[in-house]
C-alpha cells in the first residue's frame, strides 16, 4: 500500500494542476508516480527533466533497445512498478525479457543498465571499452545520465511503496 496518497486535481494548485493536465494530454492518464510526485511541483519538474534524455536516447537506440535498457536497470534496482512497466513496454514489441536473445547492443546495454541498477560506482574495463568503441561521448553522457534518473525513480517509487497502476496488473497484457 502506498505511503504517500494520490493527489486529486481538484485539490492542486494552479501551477501543478497544469502538470496534472500535461501528463493527460502527453500519455492519456496521470501514472501512479504522477500522481504522488505532484505533491511537490519542484520534484515533479526534477524527474520530469529525465524525458529529455530519454527521448535523446530513443533516437540513438530505438524505442526497444531504450525499453531493454530501462528494464534492466530497473530490474537491478529491484523497483516493482519500474520493471512492471518496461516489462509491458517489452511485451507490447514481443520481447519477453527472460527469454529472448538479445543482439550486441542490447546485451551491452543490459550489461550497462545493471550495473547502474545495482548502483555499481565504477565500471570494469571491458565494459568500458564496450561502450567506448558503440557510442561516442554525448551518447555514454545521455545513457549514464539517463541511467541516473532511472534509479533515482525507481528509489521513488519503491521507498514511497508507490502502487502499481491498474493497467499494469492487467494479466491480458
Amino acid at each position: 500500500m502506498a505511503r504517500i496518497n494520490l493527489v486529486e486535481r481538484a485539490a492542486l494548485d494552479e501551477a501543478r494542476r497544469e502538470a496534472f493536465d500535461q501528463e493527460i494530454a502527453r500519455v492519456g492518464s496521470v501514472t501512479n508516480m504522477k500522481g504522488t510526485i505532484l505533491h511537490s511541483l519542484p520534484a515533479h519538474l526534477a524527474y520530469h527533466g529525465s524525458y529529455l534524455i530519454k527521448a535523446e536516447l530513443i533516437k540513438l537506440l530505438g524505442k526497444r533497445a531504450f525499453n531493454i535498457y530501462a528494464h534492466a536497470i530497473s530490474s537491478a534496482s529491484d523497483c516493482l512498478l519500474c520493471s512492471t512497466y518496461f516489462r509491458r513496454a517489452l511485451a507490447a514489441e514481443n520481447v519477453a525479457p527472460a527469454e529472448f536473445q538479445p543482439n550486441e547492443e542490447e546485451q551491452l546495454l543490459i550489461d550497462l543498465g545493471s550495473k547502474i541498477g545495482g548502483r555499481s560506482m565504477q565500471l570494469d574495463e571491458a565494459l568500458w571499452a564496450r561502450l567506448k568503441q558503440r557510442y561516442d561521448d554525448t551518447a555514454i553522457v545521455n545513457l549514464i545520465g539517463f541511467g541516473g534518473t532511472m534509479v533515482a525513480t525507481n528509489i521513488f517509487n519503491s521507498i514511497l511503496e508507490v502502487d502499481l497502476d491498474d493497467s499494469l496488473l492487467d494479466p491480458a497484457q
